[in-house]
């Protein structure tokens, strides 16, 4: 395979003007704080500059047949394909490891072992000097074929490891839902309210995060309260939001959460307006690669 760099766009406008509201509060978040008014959905469409480097790695050149195990062949074919990007995969802002299989056999076991051949590969990459913190891990099975799975070549060809590193977050659109519409006080279940706001957007949405290669669903929080808590919240309210996408069709494998607390403030904990910025939800987008 070659390695190419490649630039991430993606168009968001349909959303821009929606007004679509998603939350993210601390779960002992003030009756005062909780009347804040709410503020539009923010926008950040990735502009095209956060260059990305992508290779795909055939899995007989890792794995064992059957295997998710990381062989010495895997080894020094990644680093092979490697040493173009140099310090690129250890420097980035995310990388994401996508594991693929052929048609063959059951979904859900390729789904399971795209998957942990992808942490396999990731894992390898952590040990070597990745960071932890920006590697980001799906398996997608059969679903992405490059090739024809009525032959043996094009069905080695779909057996593959993905690795994207994409250098900046500004290659990413990036949706930023403010606090208060969707959620309750304490709450992580998202309101009718909430659903209806969504809905009412629905086929923007499911077009624009049915063309992404990779989705992250990320909660935040002020710092009022306990840590472990908001942390615990930030998580569920961003898997809420991932529960609800899935049911109006996004499909589950592109999708992952996470949860950060209070640990990514984007103003001010000091005053109310800063934490209304602060207790959010946002949705990262990597675009198809390469105007797939």
């Amino acid at each position: 395979m070659n390695i190419t760099n490649k630039m991430i766009f993606t168009g968001l406008l349909g959303l821009l003007s929606a007004g679509v509201l998603l939350s993210g509060c601390s779960g002992n978040e003030t009756r005062e704080d909780a009347a804040e008014p709410v503020a539009e959905v923010e926008v950040l469409e990735g502009d095209g500059t956060g260059v990305i480097a992508g290779m795909g790695i055939v899995g007989a050149s890792m794995f064992d047949f059957d295997s998710a195990v990381l062989n010495e062949d895997g080894i020094e074919t990644i680093e092979t394909y490697r040493k173009p990007i140099g310090p690129e995969i250890t420097d980035a802002y995310m990388v994401v490891v996508i594991g693929h299989t052929d048609s063959s056999g059951d979904p859900r076991y390729n789904m399971w072992l795209s998957r942990e051949r992808a942490r396999s590969v990731a894992d390898y990459l952590i040990s070597t000097g990745a960071n932890e913190d920006q590697i980001r891990i799906i398996g997608r099975g059969s679903e992405e074929p490059i090739a024809s799975n009525d032959t043996r070549e094009g069905r080695m060809q779909n057996r593959r490891v993905d690795i994207l590193v994409v250098a900046e977050v500004r290659a990413l659109d990036t949706l930023i839902f403010p606090s208060v519409a969707m959620f309750e006080r304490k709450s992580y279940e998202l309101t009718e309210q909430g659903k209806a706001l969504l809905e009412a957007n629905r086929d923007a949405a499911t077009d624009l995060l049915s063309r992404a290669t990779f989705i992250e669903i990320i909660g935040h929080t002020d710092d009022k309260g306990d840590e472990k808590d908001n942390m615990s919240l930030s998580k569920l309210r961003a898997a809420s939001v991932r529960d609800y996408l899935i049911s109006t069709g996004v499909d589950a494998s592109k999708i992952i959460t996470t949860g950060k607390g209070e640990t990514s403030p984007i103003a001010s904990n000091e005053t109310k307006e800063g934490r209304a910025k602060n207790r959010r939800v946002e949705i990262q987008v990597l675009g198809r690669v390469g105007g797939e």
